[in-house]
């Protein structure tokens, strides 16, 4: 293969991965497969599609064919951030806190100012009673980035699974004063009321 075949290669790879996340993102599973095993079959060592099509499983809710795409670009790449987070996910979604934290601590081995992981990881904590723990994660995301309504979001719901309740409706109202719209917030600040006042 000449120099002018080896750019094409990798430059149709990228269209093809660039396609592939664009029907991802648009929900069009079948396409976006198409386009990432199609490249998997001319470059079965690209990373970043295994991590991709991680996500699209995740996203159909096929947990085990994610994970192991996921362990197959980790394979590739034991340093790559994306999949240690998709992994933790994914085991957080069910229910394996354990693998979850392990994930989480891995990525953020990789980026210890990563404001979704340490709220992820804060999260199970809190799933699993570790609410001091927990409320330390969420304090680190916050100071990162103030004006993460997740953040302020996830707090608030942990705050009120420990029943401190009045600091939830705070965190809650924090968030919903970023974004209004906030759906996760407005639930959950609704029943924390409602606890609130029984």
């Amino acid at each position: 293969m000449g120099l002018f075949d080896s750019v094409k290669s990798k430059l149709d790879k990228k269209s093809l991965f660039n396609k592939g996340n664009k029907y991802l993102k648009e929900g069009k599973y079948d396409k976006a497969l198409k386009c990432f095993d199609k490249i998997l079959k001319l470059d079965p060592a690209y990373t970043a599609v295994w991590q991709s099509k991680g996500k699209l499983f995740h996203d159909l809710g096929k947990y085990e064919e994610a994970l192991n795409c996921l362990d197959r670009a980790l394979d590739l790449d034991p340093n790559y951030f994306k999949a240690w987070y998709s992994k933790g996910l994914i085991f957080e979604k069910i229910g394996k806190y354990d693998d979850a934290l392990k994930c989480f601590d891995m990525a953020l081995a990789l980026d210890p100012q990563n404001v979704e992981t340490l709220n992820q990881k804060g999260m199970v904590l809190g799933s699993i009673n570790k609410y001091d723990e927990a409320f330390e994660y969420f304090d680190k995301a916050l100071k990162l980035d103030a004006e993460n309504v997740e953040a302020w979001s996830s707090k608030g719901m942990v705050l009120g699974k420990s029943r401190k309740y009045q600091e939830a409706i705070k965190c809650f109202d924090k968030a919903l004063e970023l974004n209004p719209d906030f759906e996760p917030a407005k639930k959950a600040k609704k029943l924390t009321v409602s606890l609130y006042r029984s």
